[in-house]
């Protein structure tokens, strides 16, 4: 009877343990998550938001494939078909909003703590009325990668009136947009037949960027762009200024950017391709993202440099200019809670951070172990964390502790990065295709033809353009 009674006991216990697993796994929330990134950090980056909240369970989502706008058309397709991932990064916020795959998450940011660390020019984009449909993720920097090794050839000496060089022979740090300019036109070489040519200058996808950076440095009441809150300023005496420079610059073949006329191509094939890369010039308007050429060129023995993007002539004040990611929580998510957890996560928050610099640590560690090239990290914090950019600065430095030259000057006035438009404000995508279009007659091209003069009625054209193409976007998304 004794053991009757022992083994019934036992019978009981087990189910009721068993009841209560499956009681816990209902009760676990399941969860998915989709970018473009590294997917072995994004793994470990989900495994320890595991191991932090066990009652949340995470798939990392590989059928989500491309980058950029591709992986975006994949996210809407995916969203037709009902499995749309619960957080996921995109390349551009109004596509997402205007196919309804955002949920608006502004009651969890409100109330987040490390939100409110958030830097203030980046926690004012992606909002839409009242409205935030996405999360700035990580902020890229934008610079002057430059060629230290043609620089240490060139032996440039400050010239009183065009610019200022320190005692290394390199452009000061806190140099202009016209040092910059006058540096590229002294240093190219005269003779681009010469298989050892070198161009002053590349620039951002093709043209100079001066508009769009300019008339934020000169006036600290503009955004990127001209934008201030409400519209784009083309009008503004400053992007004026700034559109003749960029014209007058893209008008010259003489090797002080890298636009070369077809002979010219024909006759040194070394003026073809990415020429900071190739060592074939001194300086190029980049983005951190490519970095990863600056840890090539170190392994090559190239010596590159990343300096800070020139300042203004009439501000004392640098405001960097930074490119931002972003990241959705989705519509269809059942857990919108545990989604804008998981979204911080793997974004602004503190503790994702500290995961991410430990993760990125120890991916170091090994590639020192394995005698390969070291990683620099490539994209930042959007958020003020004094101890996670002190640990940050170790990450874009090479094995031995040496940081990237001319960094410092832009991690010491990060706080200050304006943020570019690309990926959250409406129709600015369209704006440019408009700019771009043949049958456009106000287009670029047709503006580098009729030269500077032209630039003033060009702005009032443009300023009407994108401000009409901005309105209409931004009253169907914040409805």
């Amino acid at each position: 009877m004794k053991k009757l009674l022992v083994t019934t006991l036992l019978i009981f216990g087990t189910l009721f343990l068993a009841s209560c697993g499956k009681d816990k796994d209902k009760n676990k929330i399941s969860l998915s998550y989709a970018d473009w990134g590294d997917q072995v950090v994004n793994q470990k980056m989900i495994d320890a938001f595991m191991e932090k909240y066990p009652n949340i369970s995470v798939e990392l989502r590989g059928d989500i494939s491309g980058s950029g706008e591709e992986f975006t058309g994949n996210l809407i397709t995916a969203s037709e078909q009902g499995i749309l991932p619960d957080v996921f990064a995109t390349d551009n916020v109004p596509v997402v909003v205007d196919k309804g795959l955002t949920l608006d998450v502004s009651e969890y940011w409100d109330e987040d703590e490390d939100a409110a660390k958030v830097y203030d020019f980046m926690a004012q984009t992606a909002v839409y009325g009242t409205k935030r449909y996405a999360i700035p993720s990580f902020q890229f920097l934008k610079g002057i990668m430059i060629n230290l090794d043609i620089f240490d050839s060139a032996n440039l000496t400050t010239v009183e009136g065009k610019y200022r060089m320190d005692d290394n022979g390199y452009p000061v740090k806190d140099w202009t947009f016209q040092e910059m300019i006058e540096i590229a036109k002294a240093i190219k070489s005269d003779d681009l037949t010469n298989p050892n040519a070198i161009a002053g200058l590349d620039t951002w996808y093709g043209t100079p960027d001066f508009q769009q950076v300019w008339p934020m440095m000169d006036d600290p009441d503009l955004m990127y762009d001209t934008w201030n809150g409400e519209k784009f300023n083309y009008e503004n005496q400053y992007w004026i200024d700034a559109m003749k420079a960029k014209v007058e610059l893209h008008q010259l073949t003489d090797g002080t950017t890298t636009r070369f006329t077809e002979e010219q191509l024909a006759q040194n094939e070394n003026l073809n391709g990415y020429l900071i890369q190739t060592g074939h010039a001194a300086m190029d308007i980049e983005g951190s993202w490519q970095f990863w050429v600056i840890q090539q060129a170190h392994d090559e023995g190239m010596n590159l440099g990343f300096w800070p993007y020139p300042q203004s002539a009439v501000s004392d004040k640098f405001f960097p200019p930074v490119v931002l990611d972003y990241q959705i929580v989705s519509s269809q998510t059942e857990h919108p809670e545990e989604a804008f957890l998981l979204a911080k996560w793997m974004t602004f928050g503190y503790d994702g951070w500290k995961a991410r610099i430990d993760i990125l640590k120890e991916q170091r560690t090994e590639e020192i172990a394995a005698g390969e090239a070291v990683t620099y990290l490539d994209r930042y914090p959007v958020a003020d964390y004094a101890d996670i950019w002190t640990d940050v600065r170790t990450l874009i430095s090479d094995a031995e502790g040496k940081e990237i030259e001319g960094l410092a000057y832009t991690f010491d006035n990060i706080a200050n990065g304006k943020p570019d438009l690309d990926k959250w404000i409406p129709g600015y995508r369209d704006f440019w295709s408009w700019v771009a279009a043949e049958d456009n007659n106000y287009s670029w091209d047709k503006l580098v033809t009729a030269g500077t003069t032209a630039v003033a009625s060009y702005a009032k054209e443009w300023n009407t353009k994108i401000n009409e193409l901005f309105k209409d976007a931004y009253e169907k998304l914040s409805q």
